[in-house]
């Protein structure tokens, strides 16, 4: 076997357990989730499990790393060449949070399924720190303090998709959150109003369970100590 062919071999597994994890977090829960529940689910042996990875937790980070990556690949389409800053953040919050009230299974990956949220959040966090200081350095948004802004802008997007999932907001709220937090960033009143509600082309929800197959990437490997 060679070495390409091993490495295929080793990431389509990664996946499959991946596949698995999320089967029995949906079906059974949290607390469901073990080493010989997810092999068994994924109908490898036991065994095998830590050639892939050391524990339940490096898994969660696996799935953790799946869901960011599905994230950035659903709202990629949207962002696709958009110059406007404040266009390219409405565009971005409302995918966002159309993913958590448009995927329920999604949502409870994210909230349920006993995955660190710090590293989601660092992960949002990031990228809203880029987008935002690129809209500062054009002249869209007006931000005293950068931490600050990207502090309250992702405590917003989360507190909003953590709602949606519990049924405590309708999915009318996205653009209301969105409208006001274009204004929090020194956005126009008319324009924050227009990008809120512009018609745009949403995509389709991802299938779940993810898998880093249908995102067309190989599963990412997992140092295992020796």
């Amino acid at each position: 076997m060679t070495s390409d062919t091993k490495a295929n071999k080793r990431a389509r597994t990664r996946d499959q357990l991946l596949v698995a994890a999320q089967e029995v977090l949906l079906a059974d829960g949290a607390a469901a989730l073990g080493i010989r529940q997810v092999t068994a689910q994924a109908g490898l042996v036991h065994a095998s499990f830590y050639n892939y990875y050391p524990d339940t937790a490096a898994l969660l980070d696996g799935l953790a790393e799946l869901l960011m990556a599905t994230h950035a690949a659903t709202v990629a389409p949207l962002r696709d060449g958009v110059g406007d800053p404040a266009a390219l953040f409405a565009a971005t919050t409302r995918q966002t949070l159309r993913l958590f009230a448009g995927t329920p299974a999604f949502a409870r990956l994210l909230f349920d399924s006993g995955m660190e949220i710090d590293r989601l959040l660092g992960a949002l966090q990031n990228h809203l720190r880029s987008d935002l200081k690129s809209g500062v350095r054009q002249g869209a948004f007006v931000v005293d303090n950068l931490d600050v802004a990207v502090t309250i802008v992702s405590g917003s997007l989360i507190s909003l998709a953590l709602a949606l999932h519990r049924g405590q907001a309708r999915a009318s709220a996205i653009e209301e959150l969105t409208r006001q937090l274009l204004r929090l960033l020194g956005v126009a009143p008319a324009k924050a109003r227009a990008l809120a509600s512009a018609k745009l082309a949403f995509a389709a929800t991802p299938a779940i369970p993810m898998s880093w197959k249908a995102l067309g990437i190989a599963a990412p490997e997992t140092r295992i100590a020796a």
